[in-house]
């Protein structure tokens, strides 16, 4: 994650009391919320608290969900994130959330401003905090060290079933923003989640930070989408070692972070592992579709990014697009980790606009064209360009990531190692073989334009 210049440095707020207070529709916003009465969420939420998917929710500061307590979100309910005090949501350790949409009816959280006003970074995102794993020197942290407020965002411990509730059918827009300097909410950040809680079918949409965080844990996750966001679609840290299936990344060619690196994957540790628990996620069947390079912005970067301190496996893959290389490798640590073995790449097609293969401050391997020969015994194919992949539509606006029916990603996929348990066994590599599209009827590639 990296600050952005063009981000608003906000104080953190806190309410000592959940306020549940009902308000007017404001004719300014325009079209008004599709729902009827419009109710603020304010401050602490400590019992079970159910939502009703009939009103509009306004989340005004930061809206915490205490340990013990709980939040229901029915299918259809509409929450906004206030602008002006950068609203949040976020479930502290112990607490409770269930959101949970439907195929045809998903939980929308959204920017509360008015239709073709909505941006990236309107509002601050939903943090979900668990007692699974981190690699800190306790086994535990504070989000972003404290920089949310004394005692806000307490995450981590030893319970790696840890269950936080579900998560499903839910669509996040224009969240994501910087509080200090490196310091950012993201659209939906996962801190020590274990996994015993359920999350599928998430979709992102224009966050102003990181797409999807994983700060420790072991919560597993299927079918997330990550749409036109700032930074890293999807950021690992802090010995997160969850299996993710079915992931779309999609990027804005004008939308990047503009004093870092936006990337497809961002895996890196940046602070001490503790106790050999290292980052290493295992994603199967994802499809990410860089920038190109097009009008692209020079602040994006590669589409899959293993940097320091970290494992992971990925395989069954897409990797198409990427302005610079379709992967890279920036220090030693995960180069050799993974001629060893202890990281995996396998029976992925890669393109990039620079290389297929990029490396930096690496010795394992002697250059590329030796880590591209390691990656080729691994089933990884290389590919002339994007369309090679056989992908329906790559259009930004209107994407369809099914395969044409002479695809190469068909009848390529294996699983085996990692992969043999947790995972549904396809044939095919990416996130969509050729007759089922999993984002239909929830996801939405309109988000600026919806009423709400």
């Amino acid at each position: 994650m990296n600050f952005k210049r063009n981000k608003i440095y906000f104080s953190a707020l806190f309410m000592a009391v959940l306020g549940l207070a009902a308000c007017s529709k404001d004719s300014s916003e325009g079209e008004g919320p599709s729902n009827g009465e419009s109710v603020v969420l304010k401050g602490q939420i400590t019992t079970a608290t159910k939502l009703d998917a009939n009103k509009t929710y306004v989340l005004s500061g930061y809206v915490r969900v205490m340990d013990g307590a709980s939040i229901e979100i029915p299918a259809g309910t509409v929450i906004k994130g206030e602008t002006s005090s950068k609203g949040a949501l976020i479930i502290e350790r112990g607490g409770k959330i269930y959101a949970n949409g439907t195929a045809t009816n998903p939980v929308i959280f959204t920017s509360d401003r008015p239709v073709n006003e909505r941006k990236e970074g309107d509002w601050a995102g939903v943090i979900i905090c668990g007692k699974s794993t981190v690699n800190t020197a306790d086994g535990t942290a504070l989000y972003e060290g404290g920089s949310l407020g004394t005692g806000v965002a307490s995450y981590g411990g030893t319970v790696a079933n840890d269950n936080s509730g579900s998560f499903t059918y839910v669509r996040i827009e224009f969240s994501g923003l910087a509080i200090e300097k490196d310091k950012e909410i993201n659209g939906l950040t996962l801190c020590g989640v274990g996994s015993g809680t359920t999350i599928h079918h998430v979709q992102v949409s224009y966050g102003g930070d990181d797409s999807f965080e994983f700060f420790g844990g072991t919560v597993n996750a299927t079918h997330l989408i990550a749409y036109r966001g700032v930074d890293d679609d999807f950021d690992f840290d802090q010995g997160f070692t969850g299996k993710l299936q079915y992931g779309i990344s999609i990027k804005d060619p004008l939308l990047a972070d503009l004093i870092g690196t936006s990337r497809g994957i961002e895996l890196e540790n940046k602070g001490a592992v503790t106790g050999g628990l290292y980052s290493r996620p295992v994603l199967s069947n994802f499809t990410f579709i860089g920038p190109g390079t097009t009008n692209a912005l020079s602040f994006h970067g590669a589409g899959i990014h293993f940097g320091q301190n970290s494992r992971m496996v990925l395989a069954n893959s897409i990797i198409v697009n990427a302005r610079t290389n379709a992967v890279e490798f920036n220090t030693d640590f995960p180069a050799l980790e993974l001629k060893q073995g202890r990281s995996i790449l396998s029976n992925n097609l890669v393109f990039g606009n620079t290389a297929d293969y990029g490396m930096s401050s690496v010795t394992a391997f002697v250059d590329a064209a030796a880590l591209r020969a390691f990656a080729t015994t691994a089933g990884n194919v290389t590919l002339a360009n994007a369309a090679a992949a056989g992908i329906t539509s790559i259009s930004l606006d209107a994407p369809n990531l099914l395969l044409a029916s002479n695809s190469v990603a068909l009848g390529k996929a294996a699983y085996t190692g990692d992969l043999a348990t947790g995972f549904t066994q396809e044939t095919f590599v990416g996130a969509m073989g050729t007759s089922t599209n999993w984002t239909a009827g929830w996801a939405s590639w309109t988000p600026k334009t919806n009423v709400y």
